[in-house]
């Protein structure tokens, strides 16, 4: 799994390495990459600064072309740094470039370091961010030029960002913020307080309003629910669902994808809505339940039974299931006590071999400003 706060920066001169030193002492998890050439230089510019001693980074010295460099550095960072000119940047990084929902941050900083330039995944992947965090610590120009920030205007994937919310369809992205751009409002249509102010770049409906409110503004649905509209619009979709399992010993991953997927149809919610699974300790061992969790990049929170038999959850108790296995309740119990302050909104549905409980969180957003 990529480390999300770690940096690669990329080294090719002396000057070059300074400026690595330089932002490794205000960030916390940094590689520095340099050519095996240089490191005499390194192991000098070291020497002249006792306190470097103490940070314990990693420097990796390379023997490479830069190309075959980025090509592994692409795999295992989502933050990279280079120090060198930007058209160089521009033509290592061109063969590896996939989509800007799986591109790394990627920062370009002049060897003078007097400009520090977002290059690519400005939005996503955070080099804005990164690049005005850098900036910051050399003194430096930043320089970004999304033409949202340009203008000093909100980007929608920035909010789904800070919401974690998945995008649907992610080519309509681009209309959204095309709209904002081309200054015409966006109208966000929501049952979840998200605590945004309205301004003139956008206006917040209910969800119930989406098929009746006029369509003189881009529709931007913020809604975890199968969603059906005509036109052109986007879908943020928080991730807020937890998915409550019960299962008999040697369930298939087969089986509990049939039960969660009818579980989804029967309240409507889209499938990329699901944050994690819940069970009880009890199925550490389950290897369908690991199976249908790997398929699903889906994380599994096993709850402890004394925590179950502790909580005072308002919730129908099982007189065969306590005799069972020793608590009132599985599916349920599992996923309220995963979420944070969730709401059950699905109450245990049974699936042959397999018990479904689905609860909600609804606070995806702590007061965003866009």
């Amino acid at each position: 799994m990529l480390e999300a706060e770690k940096i690669a920066v990329v080294t090719l001169t002396r000057g070059g390495q300074e400026l690595a030193l330089e932002i490794r002492k205000s960030i916390g998890q940094v590689d520095i990459y340099t050519p095996l050439k240089l490191k005499r230089q390194l192991d000098e510019i070291q020497k002249t600064n006792i306190q470097e001693e103490k940070i314990h980074y990693k420097i990796y010295y390379y023997d490479s072309k830069l190309r075959e460099l980025t090509a592994s550095l692409f795999k295992d960072y989502q933050n990279i740094v280079y120090i060198a000119a930007l058209g160089i940047v521009v033509r290592i990084i061109a063969p590896y470039l996939r989509s800007k929902r799986d591109d790394p941050a990627v920062v370009t900083i002049d060897e003078t370091g007097r400009n520090v330039i977002s290059t690519l995944s400005g939005h996503l992947g955070g080099a804005n961010r990164l690049t005005e965090r850098i900036a910051g610590i050399l003194h430096s120009n930043p320089v970004i030029t999304t033409a949202t920030d340009c203008q000093g205007k909100p980007a929608i994937d920035m909010l789904a960002k800070k919401m974690g919310c998945a995008i649907e369809p992610f080519a309509n992205l681009k209309l959204a913020n095309g709209a904002i751009v081309n200054d015409r409002p966006l109208h966000i249509f929501t049952d979840y307080n998200l605590e945004l102010r309205e301004t003139d770049f956008f206006s917040i409906y209910p969800l119930s309003k989406i098929s009746t409110e006029k369509n003189t503004g881009f529709p931007v649905v913020i809604s975890n629910k199968v969603i059906e509209i005509e036109g052109n619009y986007l879908q943020l979709i928080p991730r807020n669902i937890i998915i409550g399992i019960g299962c008999r010993r040697g369930i298939s991953a087969v089986e509990i994808n049939h039960a969660v997927e009818e579980s989804l149809q029967v309240l409507e919610l889209k499938e990329n809505s699901i944050k994690k699974l819940a069970t009880i300790d009890l199925k550490k061992d389950e290897m369908g339940l690991f199976e249908y969790a790997a398929e699903k990049s889906l994380e599994i929170d096993f709850i402890d039974r004394e925590e179950i038999n502790k909580a005072d959850l308002g919730i129908n108790n099982s007189d065969f299931v306590q005799k069972m296995v020793g608590v009132p309740g599985v599916c349920e119990p599992a996923a309220l006590l995963s979420s944070r302050n969730g709401v059950l909104i699905l109450e245990k549905m049974k699936f042959n071999k397999i018990t479904i409980a689905i609860v909600e969180e609804k606070n995806i957003i702590d007061n965003s400003k866009m």
